[in-house]
């Protein structure tokens, strides 16, 4: 467990933990000489035989207000520490409203340098603190110490005591449902160990000798050993600091202040972020500001989505630098100038739309995302509405595979790695099925829709592969069929008509006769026909198989296109390779007409065109085999 310190400056934080714990938290000789804290410190206390808390000190001037949201931005339980003789002072307040937009659980309020007032002051700032907490809705019990003498500290000492004991076990607990992360604070070199790097966990555990990633690098990192709450160990979990043994850190870029370990290979990090912002001041659309997550901090602008009650708004963060954050992270928002505190956004989404951020639809999914408290409820709202990368929900909340279960139940059906609910399923099934229905009223002379072409009509609403997934579950079901890889429904035969069937056989005989393939305007001056009616044939004959077009408008008997490549197939198993002359000499049809032949082969993937020579060798013998043509397309 950790608990962080906040209060005004020179209100005796670090005194205070001294007390406590027999450490002096200020170990920079800057912060010696000026008797002020400057760097956050830290400083343990024993519970019990195997367990400590520690205790993370703050600076409280207001110019180090960045290095005092690095150290609370996790913060959980706090001591909010005011001077008797001072009493509430301004960065009190600040630190407390800071405390309160991270939705803290546990604060202690202390009342320092007791030794310096009489009873009655002491009881004229506790009237100040309670009507301080009574601004921000909160009740914390109020302890009156003195550092110097060590009044009060004994039943202080208890009470955080006895505060951390309640937290053990759920903070175990909490370890084994998620995965490990942690905000990275100091880096230094030790002589003989190499690079340690130091932080709060804030989610998961880790272990010695467990492979890590770094924010900033791609292979992954090693932890060599381990310290956690200032002791030796070989484990460690949420709730507590740890000091990380690593090799393997790349050592042009190395790690800094400000980098993230994590268990999961992380994914690139987002520089727009939406999420709900709870507003402690009144703000602006597109107003610049300076955000804070951890140790990582970037400028940015607010783009304002939609206005809610209770001093709340959906907002989208336009980040100019990316911003390693997972879904429930809490952002804190100050103004440009880094004067004021607005709020606090937490995050809702971090791979927002580029577009309709403001549609009626977004706004109500964002809305729905706000209200989910659990992670489960979240992955509900989610995959009601989207195909969820299975990959992606992990990371963004950051689960271990030991957490895996919540996906693998009865409300959640997965398919080719994305994530969707049944009524989803069936809404995505239905869809399918009517543009495909429609389809065929509006050119019942076509044979049906290819895969990627449903997609597209579907505005990409939906991954490839679930559709690919969906449309081969409905043709096992016989709702669909797929001929040619055209989709199409049951009862939609496609099928000439007398007069059609009798211009085909006019045409095949044409082809046959030409040895080759034939232009659409040869085909219309053969007959005597229009040359529109000649193109519509052409594209149904085209649907049932039984010629191809080569280029635009020229055309070929099917039984010719799997002749010729037989015939490509074997010059290459004789020769290695075939060549334009060479294969023209065979079919003695033309040059050009060889050469587009030719590129035909290599766009359907039969063959591939080496640049030096201009020769062809196999790509895919698999395909255009003789024997695997319909008996129906044969002469």
């Amino acid at each position: 467990m950790i608990i962080v310190t906040a209060g005004h400056v020179d209100h005796g934080k670090t005194s205070l933990i001294q007390a406590l714990t027999g450490t002096d938290a200020d170990r920079l000789p800057e912060e010696k000489k000026r008797g002020m804290t400057i760097e956050l410190g830290y400083a343990f206390m024993n519970v019990i035989d195997d367990q400590r808390l520690a205790f993370v000190d703050v600076p409280g001037h207001e110019k180090f207000i960045n290095t005092m949201l690095a150290g609370v931005s996790c913060a959980k339980h706090a001591l909010l520490i005011i001077a008797c003789d001072d009493g509430v002072m301004p960065q009190t307040t600040e630190h407390l409203a800071i405390l309160q937009l991270l939705n803290l659980e546990n604060l202690i309020v202390v009342l320092t340098k007791q030794d310096r007032v009489d009873s009655s002051r002491v009881e004229a700032v506790k009237v100040q603190v309670t009507e301080l907490l009574q601004q921000y809705r909160r009740q914390s019990p109020i302890y009156v110490v003195s550092a110097l003498t060590g009044a009060g500290i004994p039943a202080l000492s208890q009470a955080i005591k006895l505060l951390a004991l309640t937290q053990v076990n759920a903070l175990s607990q909490l370890s084994l449902q998620t995965s490990f992360r942690m905000a990275i604070d100091r880096v230094f070199t030790v002589k003989g160990a190499g690079l340690v790097a130091t932080g709060t966990v804030i989610s998961g555990q880790v272990s010695e000798g467990q492979s890590l990633y770094l924010s900033k690098q791609s292979k992954a990192v090693k932890v060599r050993t381990l310290h956690s709450q200032g002791q030796v160990s070989c484990l460690a979990h949420s709730g507590q600091r740890v000091a990380l043994n690593l090799t393997g850190v790349n050592q042009h870029s190395g790690a800094q202040r400000g980098d993230w370990l994590t268990a999961l290979a992380p994914m690139a990090a987002p520089k727009v972020i939406c999420g709900v912002l709870d507003s402690c001041l009144p703000f602006k659309h597109w107003q610049s500001v300076q955000i804070h997550l951890a140790n990582s901090h970037t400028t940015a602008r607010i783009g304002l989505l939609e206005i809610l009650p209770n001093n709340q708004a959906l907002i989208e963060l336009q980040c100019e630098q990316a911003l390693p954050c997972v879904e429930q992270d809490r952002i804190i928002v100050r103004d440009a100038a880094a004067k004021i505190t607005l709020g606090a956004m937490r995050v809702l989404d971090i791979s927002p739309l580029k577009r309709g951020k403001r549609s009626p639809e977004r706004l109500s999914y964002l809305s729905k995302l706000k209200d989910c408290t659990t992670i489960t409820a979240s992955l509900q709202a989610q995959i009601a509405e989207h195909c969820v990368a299975k990959s992606d929900f992990m990371w963004a909340n950051q689960l271990s595979g030991q957490h895996d279960a919540l996906l693998h139940n009865k409300e959640v059906v997965e398919v080719a790695g994305y994530l969707l609910s049944p009524q989803l399923n069936t809404h995505i099934e239905a869809q399918l099925l009517a543009l495909i229905s429609d389809y065929h009223h509006a050119s019942p002379e076509l044979l049906g829709l290819t895969i990627n072409r449903l997609q597209r009509m579907t505005h990409g609403q939906y991954p490839l592969a679930v559709l690919i997934y969906i449309s081969d579950k409905l043709c096992l079901q016989k709702r669909l069929h797929c001929t040619r890889g055209q989709l199409h429904l049951p009862r939609h035969n496609l099928a000439l008509s007398d007069n059609e069937q009798q211009l085909w056989l006019l045409i095949k005989q044409q082809m046959l006769m030409a040895r080759g393939p034939l232009w659409s305007s040869e085909l219309a001056a053969g007959h005597h026909l229009d040359l529109s009616v000649v193109r519509q044939l052409c594209r149904k004959l085209i649907q049932l198989g039984y010629i191809s077009a080569i280029i635009k408008d020229r055309y070929v008997l099917t039984e010719n296109l799997y002749f010729y490549a037989n015939v490509i197939r074997e010059q290459i198993n004789i020769h290695g390779e075939i060549k334009i002359a060479d294969f023209n000499s065979i079919i003695k049809l033309g040059r050009k007409v060889s050469i587009q032949l030719l590129e035909f082969y290599d766009r359907s993937g039969l063959t591939w065109r080496k640049q030096k020579d201009n020769s062809r060798v196999i790509k895919d013998s698999s395909v255009f085999i003789l024997s695997d043509l319909a008996e129906e397309h044969r002469s």
